[in-house]
């Protein structure tokens, strides 16, 4: 559609929160309201014109990443500034917007509660005026709304409902305004006699009355949201880049530096997503039957049915951010007034860490008092909202989520948004793990597992966080695992088994994270494990139970205990491919566990979970065994002295991160063959790499000649992951133990090699066993500009073509035959 020919829409308010909602949703909806061009009026910043604004500020931000790459061709910015004679515009800009506007959307103001009454009123109602009469002037106008806040109504008392209508003034409002220009009106007395908390909602208020009374033919709407926060569905859930308001409350809190609030538990607060805001602006900028004789209201709010309390809030604050931690655990042990108990709380909790930090650096002391002045100003600002529930009445109520669903997508949306955490790397364990609150404390208040269980959380916790620096796990994969888990299917995890901690990695996640709801794993281990000396039956008590490898058919007696296990419901976990692989490596998968479960006759869905490490504890034995050397025995003495090592700080592992794969089925129609490859091949798809591995890499391959940002980038443009790892050594590493690190990212690499060095015999046999998802298209061009000596460095180099040309099994290296 040509400018000129359709809807032209002039927007302020672009570069805040709301306004790239808004901007975003009409871009999305162009062809179905007409739309060919959005005007957005931005004011110059401090060295910074309006475009430079919108480029910083607007173009950039994730909310416009589900629209077509070239959207900005549709959007006009304009240099102004609402609190200016004619918003600021030079004469021909603004009759160029008066020719062709038909619509205005005034979002602009300022949400500070505490500016001075002059500076509120120069924003929220100087500025609403001045868009009226760029409206007025609008030769094809069709709508103005203003967004104002459904809080200009004060708190009318308990249970009493707030309509839709202006709320009163004490005075006339051109009088009022006239006494705040002159600076005569006294701010004090005039909010007490208004009955309004702060500058922001008197002034809205007063733009309202204001708007209505001179609007003269102006077809105006008048849109009041209440609380705003993160997005319900667009332009994608939990969506918020303003730390203002609720979403104050919520970083603080999560972060576990809020640990007392000014609110009563009881009191109800109206949140309301940005999207809904921004649906009930558009509706009420675009409804054809909205009257032109009078000024529709409405409001944009959740309700009170929909509005939890303020302890509700807490509650679920302090247990998502216990579940998806920050910084320090979160805590919120004080909710009431700003009473003495209060002041008490507020200096112990809030004060005493602080002028603890703030001993030992001046940055900490700065830091500590910029904090104590947030808190205070959340506190001093807020207890209007959070001790009175607002029972907003709407003629047209908004559709929005139950409140706890809303409540958690605005936690996930801070956390991720805000406060920057991945939720594709959430800290579990190891020195730069989660703080806990105390290990026994931690591990006696988790909600399942025996005594066994129990005690050993506490002691993985300890020995974790001697012997790695961070244990992470792909949270947004196992959460999409678990909800593609058809409903009466039973869980069978199926890791990888790359050392002797994947027995208790998985059972860890489950014990320290029963929010993802996968109960603690029945293991099925080898056979050897229950001869081992006192180990034996500690693994038992922990869930494990042993089967006989190497069986060639269905083994009964397994198949009765695993019936015996289904019937309870339990999960389930196998290693697919049997023994540990020391070549890291995918072995030729084993089936007779697979085929026991069939045997059932119940449906399972199988979770390959993929387990990465930096380094192994066996490690020394595994290089040993690559050397040729047979494979130790399992000894209790060898487990021993590892732990004496690990207590003497001799031990470090870096890195591990889990991931899961995409779920896979298994009932009596499945091919068990075709199961078992897919686990695979989804435990090879969801491995990662990280840093250490290629500074290995590279340090063993300098004629590779590229970078480690390079290579972490040409895995990421494959669809690899690369996580940071601040481990050293690489570079010391055993030429046969960097060789076993590749395993972590040569397998992007293959549909370039497939079609540069497909016909090198070792390329070919490295092909055939282990591009597990045989992708056989040939890759003609890199994505970037990495070169063959990538290639041949991975897949090629002389040393290692004697080792790779005399292997047949699929996925087996001959270093793995025995495992």
């Amino acid at each position: 559609m040509e400018a000129g020919t359709g809807r032209e829409i002039l927007l302020t308010g672009a570069t805040g929160f709301v306004g790239k909602v808004v901007l975003e949703a009409l871009l999305r909806r162009r062809a179905a309201l007409g739309i060919a061009r959005v005007h957005v009026l931005i004011r110059p910043g401090a060295g910074s014109s309006a475009r430079k604004r919108f480029a910083a500020e607007v173009e950039r931000s994730p909310c416009f990443a589900g629209l077509p790459a070239d959207w900005t061709r549709d959007v006009a910015v304009v240099e102004g500034d609402v609190t200016k004679a004619d918003c600021g515009l030079a004469p021909e800009a603004r009759e160029a917007l008066a020719a062709c506007v038909t619509h205005v959307l005034h979002l602009a103001a300022s949400v500070e509660f505490d500016l001075p009454l002059r500076t509120a009123e120069a924003v929220n109602v100087g500025g609403s005026l001045e868009l009226l009469e760029l409206s007025r002037a609008a030769r094809r106008l069709e709508r103005m709304v203003s967004v104002s806040t459904a809080y200009v109504t004060p708190h009318p008392g308990v249970g009493v409902p707030v309509h839709e209508v202006l709320a009163p003034l004490p005075r006339a409002p051109e009088t009022i305004r006239e006494s705040i220009r002159a600076g005569s009106a006294d701010e004090r007395a005039l909010l007490v006699e208004s009955g309004h908390p702060n500058t922001y909602t008197f002034t809205k208020c007063l733009a309202e009355h204001l708007l209505c009374e001179r609007r003269g033919d102006v077809p105006l709407s008048i849109v009041r949201p209440s609380v705003v926060s993160a997005s319900w569905r667009e332009p994608f859930p939990g969506w918020i880049d303003s730390s203002a308001a609720f979403a104050g409350f919520v970083a603080l809190v999560g972060s576990g530096r809020l640990r007392a609030v000014v609110a009563r538990p009881g009191s109800r607060i109206d949140l309301v997503p940005v999207d809904v805001v921004a649906a009930r602006i558009l509706d009420a900028a675009f409804d054809a039957g909205a009257p032109r004789d009078r000024v529709p209201i409405r409001y944009a709010v959740a309700g009170v049915e929909r509005s939890p309390t303020i302890d509700e809030c807490r509650t679920w604050l302090v247990d998502f951010f216990r579940r998806h931690p920050v910084d320090r655990r979160p805590s919120v042990p004080y909710l009431g007034p700003a009473g003495p108990l209060y002041r008490l709380v507020d200096g112990v909790l809030h004060g005493l860490p602080v002028g603890a930090a703030g001993l030992f650096s001046k940055r900490a002391r700065r830091s500590g008092r910029k904090l104590r002045e947030r808190i205070h100003r959340l506190n001093r600002a807020f207890p209007y909202f959070t001790q009175s529930s607002f029972d907003f009445r709407s003629e047209r109520p908004s559709d929005g989520p139950a409140a706890r669903e809303y409540v958690e997508t605005v936690c996930r949306g801070i956390h991720r948004h805000l406060l920057r955490c991945d939720p594709s790397e959430v800290p579990l364990a190891g020195r730069r793990g989660p703080a806990l609150g105390g290990d026994l404390r931690f591990a006696l208040g988790q909600p399942h597992g025996t005594a066994a269980i129990r005690a050993s959380g506490w002691l993985i916790t300890k020995v974790l966080r001697r012997c790695t620096d961070l244990v992470s796990f792909d949270l947004a994969s196992f959460e999409r695992a678990r909800r593609a888990v058809p409903e009466g299917a039973g869980i069978v995890l199926a890791p990888s088994h790359r050392s002797y901690l994947d027995f208790v990695l998985c059972s860890y996640l489950c014990f320290a994270r029963p929010d993802l709801g996968i109960a603690i794993p029945h293991i099925a281990a080898a056979v050897e494990l229950s001869r081992i000396p006192i180990l034996g039956r500690i693994f038992a008590s922990l869930h494990a139970f042993y089967l006989e490898r190497g069986v060639g058919h269905e083994d009964k007696a397994l198949t009765r205990q695993v019936q015996a296990l289904v019937r309870e419901r339990r999960v389930l976990e196998l290693f697919i491919e049997g023994g540990r692989s020391r070549t890291r490596r995918f072995l030729e998968p084993r089936r007779g566990f697979l085929r026991s479960l069939q045997a059932t006759g119940e449906r399972f869905s199988i979770l390959p979970v993929a387990i990465s490490y930096d380094r192994v504890p066996e490690e020394a034995s595994f290089l040993r065994e690559l050397s040729g050397e047979p494979r130790p025995p399992m000894l209790l003495s060898a487990l021993l002295g590892w732990t004496a090592r690990m207590l003497r700080g001799k031990v470090a592992l870096g890195r591990i991160h889990i991931a899961c794969g995409e779920p896979l089925a298994l009932d009596l129609g499945c091919d068990v063959r075709v199961v078992a490859s897919d686990v695979i091949a989804e435990l090879q798809a969801a491995t990662v790499a990280s840093t250490f591995h290629l500074r290995a890499f590279l340090a063993r391959e300098p004629t590779a000649s590229v970078s480690v940002r390079a290579l972490a980038e040409a895995i990421r443009a494959r669809g690899g992951r690369v996580l940071e790892s601040s481990l050293e050594g690489a570079a010391e590493l055993p030429p046969r133990i960097e060789t076993t690190l590749r395993a972590h990212f040569a397998h992007h690499f293959y549909p370039e090699a497939r079609h540069a060095l497909g016909e090198h015999p070792v390329v070919a046999n490295e092909l055939a066993r282990h591009d597990l998802r045989a992708r056989a298209a040939s890759c003609a061009s890199s994505p970037d500009a990495l070169g063959p000596d990538l290639l041949r460095a991975l897949f090629a180099p002389g040393p290692r073509a004697d080792e790779l040309a005399h292997v047949p099994s699929r996925y087996a290296s001959p270093e793995d035959s025995g495992a």
